[in-house]
């Protein structure tokens, strides 16, 4: 998957958690899931272990790649040699 795609699928994600952020369908259930907690606390959870879930895929997918970073690696790949470490 390209970069292209992978910001695409981030941006449908998001608006996707906006549009599940407004649950006017859980409002009236006053009915406590697991015995102690209201339906709409529960999606509010999840909603927000989807965000997370989201934002962890937008740095592994999304993330833009910089040339610092490689430079920096390829630096500390060399200092390891010359001190005759491991990497």
């Amino acid at each position: 998957m390209n970069k292209s795609t992978g910001k695409w699928i981030i941006i449908g994600l998001v608006i996707l958690l906006i549009i599940l952020h407004h649950d006017v369908w859980n409002w009236d259930n006053k009915k406590p899931v697991f015995g102690f907690m209201p339906m709409a606390l529960l999606w509010q959870a999840g909603i927000s272990i989807g965000a997370g879930a989201t934002w962890f895929l937008a740095t592994k997918i999304a993330w833009p790649e910089f040339e610092d970073d490689d430079q920096e690696v390829a630096v500390t790949e060399v200092d390891a040699k010359q001190e005759g470490g491991e990497l």
